[in-house]
């Protein structure tokens, strides 16, 4: 029996040697899919164009090691009405005659959307060259991106860092990373369009809210003129009765007037934020709807526990908590002490947790998040604009926190939402 090992020594060195060569290829591309994916989060993670439009182009330099990118976006009559390049210093972009305007290899790509991979331009016969003062460049990656069936514009990569051309690899990976800008334009798109036309619809809320309110003063003001001077005159009581309804409804259009405002500032406005004192708040708002009920069939008990301090926009906030202990009096069945707690306490790093809850009628079943919606009634017997929840969602949610409604234990409704803490406020 031969003592000849199976395979010769110089075969066993070659076969790790390629061992060794793919285990390296592989940890290099799953280094590249991870970079991929890092790019893909990134890109996907503003919503401002600008931004988003920069950090694909960066994103696809730093994954095909380019030296030089641009992304050329199209416009009407397939031109480039936008050309951002990375990589060239301020003196390198000063020195150029003139960006591309969408002619000769740049333009070809424009005209008829496709992936076009070159070792050397200057070979291609659609290249006019460059403008003076550009820097040399050899190597070409084109790349499409097409925001759904529209092709929004081109990636542009040359000069791979380490010589040679770009391969196959770099052509996969920038076009899928083409693939995930695609979805991420199309989001930022959508996105400054809502906020255009939110802004427009908030400026046309303030002029129309300004339009109407002024005959509604008008009216409300003639009406309280005419009530005074028939005081102690022989009028009957159903003329006079008929002109208080008028006054109770313009006061009434006067307040959906300013819960529209409301509805609208919780959202566009801008939001300075400053250490605010709960407790303090509070009480100024539960001593003012008490005054307002000290003529009332049965005076609220309402009882504050301990409210730690929040991080927060004093109007908006002043807001909320009107509307969630205004609710909470206002909807308790007649002849019945309104009962109101309300209770607060940290709520893990950063927050604050608070509870309003009620002994009122409840919340209907089914409707627990139904009622965070605009116009949504409770209750047609009690008067209201049905915006008051809504515009506590809305405050909420600006200020990050989160609010839910449930069944009270003891009957009636809980209100439980979460605030920034304060600057100052231990955290635990």
């Amino acid at each position: 029996m031969s003592d000849e090992p199976l395979l010769p020594r110089m075969r066993t060195d070659e076969l790790l040697a390629e061992l060794q060569e793919r285990l390296q290829v592989l940890a290099a591309a799953q280094e590249r899919i991870h970079t991929l994916l890092e790019a893909v989060i990134s890109i996907g993670g503003d919503l401002d164009l600008e931004t988003v439009l920069r950090r694909i182009i960066e994103a696809a330099t730093r994954l095909a090691d380019a030296r030089y990118g641009a992304l050329g976006v199209i416009g009407e009559g397939g031109t480039l009405k936008r050309f951002i390049p990375v990589g060239m210093s301020e003196q390198q972009i000063t020195a150029i005659d003139h960006w591309p305007r969408g002619e000769g290899l740049l333009g070809l790509l424009v005209r008829k959307p496709q992936t076009l991979r070159l070792a050397d331009m200057a070979d291609h016969p659609a290249s006019h060259g460059f403008p003076a003062g550009h820097p040399p460049m050899r190597s070409f990656l084109g790349v499409p991106i097409r925001v759904r069936e529209e092709v929004f514009g081109n990636l542009y990569l040359t000069e791979k860092r380490s010589g040679g051309p770009f391969g196959e690899e770099d052509q996969a990976v920038v076009t899928a990373l083409a693939t995930a800008a695609g979805v991420a334009i199309a989001n930022a798109r959508l996105y400054e369009e809502t906020r255009r036309r939110e802004a427009e619809l908030h400026v046309f809320a303030g002029v129309v809210a300004h339009d109407l309110k002024r005959p509604i003063s008008v009216m409300r003001g003639f009406t309280e003129i005419t009530l005074e001077s028939l005081a102690g005159q022989r009028v009957r009581r159903e003329d006079l009765g008929h002109l208080q309804r008028v006054l109770a409804a313009a006061g009434q259009m006067s307040r959906l007037i300013d819960d529209l405002l409301i509805y609208a500032t919780a959202r566009d406005a801008a939001l300075p934020l400053v250490d605010v004192d709960v407790a303090r708040l509070v009480r100024q708002i539960v001593d003012d709807h008490l005054a307002a009920a000290e003529t009332a069939e049965a005076v609220p008990q309402v009882y504050l526990g301990a409210l730690p301090p929040v991080r927060g926009n004093p109007p908006l906030l002043r807001q909320l908590f009107d509307n969630l202990i205004g609710n909470a009096i206002k909807y308790t069945p007649a002849g019945q002490a309104a009962r109101v707690d309300v209770t607060g306490e940290p709520a893990g790093s950063g927050w604050v947790q608070i509870t309003v809850a009620d002994r009122g009628i409840g919340i209907p079943p089914g409707e627990h998040e139904a009622i965070f919606t605009g116009f949504h009634r409770v209750a047609s017997t009690y008067t209201g604009t049905g915006l008051g929840l809504a515009i506590c969602q809305r405050v909420i949610e600006r200020h990050g926190g989160t609010i839910t409604a449930d069944d009270n234990p003891g009957g009636g409704a809980r209100f439980t939402f979460t605030l920034p803490a304060a600057s100052d406020l231990p955290q635990r």
